[in-house]
């Protein structure tokens, strides 16, 4: 590869997201200037791509290097990690499984208080308090016939009050990262308490082989510490025999895994997938040592040279350390245009960590390790959800298995470019989300073997795709309802603003504290795709729902890559942020005419038309990439919106400030009969 150090290094890890252009493992593994790999044609066809400087070799399929159609393929199946010796897996080589446990290191999970956390999260569950009292005894007398409207806004208030204290909760501790020492025979190792033997996993169904090939030289190429082993699996679920031939020119080191038979109405192929490879390697009659662990990569993920110099001691902790996790990051991905969260910064570099300090097992799918005795214990990948992996850490977390979370970037994926395949990326994970709550079975709630805590946590995924299915679409409709009808449903006074004033600061302290300045517009971005998916996150319920009623399945779709990725033309993605634009940009028209016909500009009206234009900044972004594509423009606009959002609430804040007193009962019972708002019920009494 490069000329990277491969060591490890000796002091805790700092999370840093690979600028695009600046991750070098992705381009050297692309490239082939990595050490050549034993009958890899296609990578001496990359180097003498490479070398001529004539073609841009970054994501280019070498197809002349790739090996011709062989003869349609059968099964082939994985050998028993116990095949050379049967008998060695009497005895695992940890107490591991073992029933005498004398022997058996326990993970003592350190954590250290983070103060500016307890600060932010003591004051705001404060203002929320204060805030509550304020809504309660001075915003709501709105009269008989609109008092519900101000209540029913309160109820989402609080709504959103359970999805950041969930959200804070990961800020109040952090991990203690351990310093591992330095293998002394193998200056620029880490040292390992076993003789690790990692079988990495990559699945695939109907992926180009020349990504797949990426993702298996990289994981060939990766740095071991001394004393252990790999082996890699391709499991082909879509029995492609230049796949198989491919693997076969690489030597014994990389495994031809195919030709299951799926069953019918399977819900998730690569849990299906996996679990045929596990079980062949793990045969049920033989102890599983704890020296074997499994790494899966999905079909994209390009692992760093010191992928598993980095993750493997972490497993030294406790023999009961069953999973290693590590975040994931995108080679095509710029985070000033990432108006899909791609990058998930607030995720990656926020709550993971707290989830590791809490004891939170939250799997992503790629890029992790986990220990073969704990994933075969739990019967394997789950079946029953399309989110297997959210669906493993909860699994694991109820048999008592704890996990640890590197907090660096090691891997280096494909992200989803297309709006139809984006969608349909967040739609599959909102599924199995519901798919797990509304199963009585497996919902967290009723697990019995997760402490109520865990419970909540297991749950809060749910609940934040429910709060945000409510919540959006309800402030969206308040600014045209006040624009429109004339109905605001707060009454205005000093006491309000205060409370609000001091309720949202605080909540910006929670939701927007960050490590690092850049992180700030990362955040925003991820409350700009929140927007963009509520209704994603209600067409899944609903789909769950309906599956779970009249016992349909619903069938697992693989997020596509290179060419196999689907175009961009999504309509049925793009009609409701379409009609949702329209409809804000026409009501802030509608305010700006009424405005300058008379009506008074320190009212409810100027507040509604600040919040239909902070409203209409997501749904602008998404059809500006959707007719423009990426680049320059897209990053100036998501700059230029970025300030606008924040100008419309501290302007409206302002706004609220400056009104004494506004009070819907004095018109009426809510609906305007002055010239101050209410385009519609102002036309009706000036013709009456």
């Amino acid at each position: 590869m490069g000329a990277k150090d491969p060591g490890a290094s000796q002091k805790p890890a700092k999370v840093v997201y690979p600028a695009v252009g600046d991750q070098e493992e992705y381009h050297d593994v692309v490239s082939g200037t990595q050490a050549g790999r034993p009958g890899d044609q296609s990578n001496q066809q990359a180097v003498m791509v490479d070398s001529t400087g004539q073609q841009n070799t970054m994501i280019k399929s070498v197809k002349s290097g790739l090996p011709e159609e062989p003869a349609p393929i059968a099964v082939y199946a994985a050998t028993p990690f116990n095949a050379q010796d049967p008998a060695s897996s009497k005895q695992p080589i940890t107490a591991a499984g073992v029933e005498d446990k004398k022997d058996f290191k326990y993970f003592q999970r350190q954590t250290e208080i983070h103060w500016y956390g307890w600060i932010a999260m003591t004051f705001y569950v404060c203002a929320f308090i204060f805030y509550m009292y304020v809504r309660i005894a001075h915003s709501l007398d709105l009269g008989k016939g609109y008092i519900w409207y101000g209540i029913y806004l309160l109820c989402v208030e609080v709504l959103g009050f359970t999805t950041t204290i969930i959200y804070g909760l990961n800020l109040l501790w952090n991990p203690v990262i351990e310093q591992f020492p330095e293998d002394p025979e193998s200056p620029g190792k880490p040292k390992v308490r076993l003789p690790y033997h990692v079988r990495v996993c990559v699945p695939c169904y109907k992926e180009d082989l020349e990504i797949l090939r990426r993702t298996i030289l990289a994981a060939y190429d990766a740095v071991l510490p001394a004393g252990c082993s790999r082996t890699i699996y391709l499991c082909d679920d879509g029995k492609d025999p230049r796949k198989r031939k491919w693997c076969e020119s690489m030597g014994k080191e990389v495994v031809y895994v195919s030709g299951r038979v799926r069953a019918p109405g399977e819900m998730n192929g690569k849990s299906g997938n996996m679990n045929n490879a596990l079980n062949q390697i793990y045969p049920k009659e033989y102890a599983i040592p704890g020296n074997e662990l499994v790494c899966v990569f999905d079909a994209d993920q390009v692992a760093k040279r010191d992928f598993f110099l980095k993750t493997l001691p972490y497993f030294d902790a406790g023999d009961d350390i069953g999973m290693v996790l590590s975040p994931q990051c995108f080679h095509n991905l710029n985070l000033h245009e990432d108006i899909f969260n791609h990058s998930n910064i607030h995720f990656w570099e926020y709550m993971q960590p707290g989830y590791d300090a809490l004891g939170f097992i939250s799997c992503t799918g790629t890029n992790f390790l986990v220990r073969a005795q704990a994933v075969m214990e739990v019967g394997g990948s789950p079946m029953y959800t399309m989110t297997e992996d959210y669906a493993l850490g909860m699994e694991l977390k109820k048999f008592g298995w704890h996990c640890r979370y590197v907090q660096e970037y090691l891997a280096i994926g494909e992200a989803p470019h297309e709006v139809r395949n984006m969608y349909q990326q967040r739609s599959r994970w909102t599924k199995g989300h519901f798919q797990i709550m509304f199963n009585p079975k497996v919902c967290p709630l009723f697990q019995s073997k997760l402490s109520w805590g865990m419970r909540i946590l297991y749950s809060s995924g749910v609940w934040a795709y429910m709060c945000a299915a409510i919540s959006t679409p309800t402030f969206i409709m308040i600014p045209l309802i006040t624009i429109w009808i004339g109905v605001f449903p707060l009454v205005i006074t000093r006491w309000l603003t205060l409370g609000l004033t001091i309720y949202s600061v605080a909540t910006q302290m929670v939701l927007y504290y960050v490590r690092h300045p850049n992180h700030t517009e990362a955040l925003w971005f991820a409350a700009v795709a929140n927007s963009l998916l509520w209704w994603t996150y209600i067409k899944a319920c609903w789909r769950a729902i309906t599956a779970k009623l009249f016992c349909s399945v619903i069938t697992f779709k693989a997020t596509a890559k290179g060419p196999g990725k689907l175009e961009n033309s999504a309509f049925r993605d793009l009609w409701l942020p379409g009609l949702s634009f329209i409809l804000l940009m026409i009501s802030v028209g509608v305010a700006i005419w009424q405005l300058f016909t008379g009506a008074a500009v320190l009212s409810p009206l100027c507040i509604s038309m600040l919040w239909a234009i902070y409203n209409a900044i997501p749904p602008y972004l998404i059809l500006h990439f959707a007719i423009f594509g990426r680049g320059l423009p897209l990053q100036y606009m998501c700059k230029l919106c970025f300030v606008l959002g924040w100008f419309c609430g501290i302007a409206a804040l302002v706004v609220m400030w400056i009104i004494k007193v506004y009070n819907p009962r004095e018109y009426n019972g809510g609906i305007a009969q002055n010239e101050s708002i209410g385009v519609l019920f102002r036309k009706i009494h000036n013709e009456t």
